[in-house]
């Protein structure tokens, strides 16, 4: 997340953030609905609809948060790669957290949306694994594929 986000962005997504990991608890991705997520978050729908168009969009958004959060942090020089170590550590960051959220995985896997919700997390994923290629590529790093293929690979793997 942005750093100079307004903090009453800040505030209103992690309320979402937090209201949505309770309903998910509860019950299943496609049960929950906006009216919900933003009564126990105490958001107005119109500020929910500012920021996300639906709810998939915001679940886009969560994961693309929790991969943030969860990528490990490395000083690169600019004209250095990404260590092999720092890819093998977002799959290891990846498998704990959803080692830690074994209920919510559980959720997700019996969901009748949950061929939807996995292409999301593939996505995201693949997206944000895809942008740090291509940076490693502008910086003299040669790979086996395009980035595009190689993060599928890697994200399929």
């Amino acid at each position: 997340m942005d750093t100079k986000t307004d903090l009453r962005i800040v505030k209103t997504y992690a309320a979402l953030t937090n209201a949505f990991c309770e309903l998910h608890a509860e019950k299943k991705f496609e049960d929950i609905t906006i009216n919900e997520l933003c009564q126990r978050a105490n958001v107005r729908r119109a500020t929910f609809y500012t920021h996300f168009s639906d709810k998939y969009d915001f679940f886009t958004f969560i994961v693309r948060s929790g991969f943030q959060y969860y990528t490990p942090t490395y000083e690169i020089p600019s004209n250095q790669t990404r260590p092999i170590s720092f890819y093998m550590d977002i799959t290891k960051n990846i498998l704990r957290f959803l080692s830690e959220r074994e209920g919510m995985v559980q959720s997700f896997t019996s969901s009748s949306l949950h061929a939807t919700l996995i292409n999301i997390l593939n996505d995201v994923i693949s997206q944000e694994v895809r942008n740090y290629l291509i940076e490693d590529q502008q910086r003299g790093a040669v790979l086996p594929a395009s980035a595009e293929i190689t993060a599928q690979f890697f994200t399929g793997a």
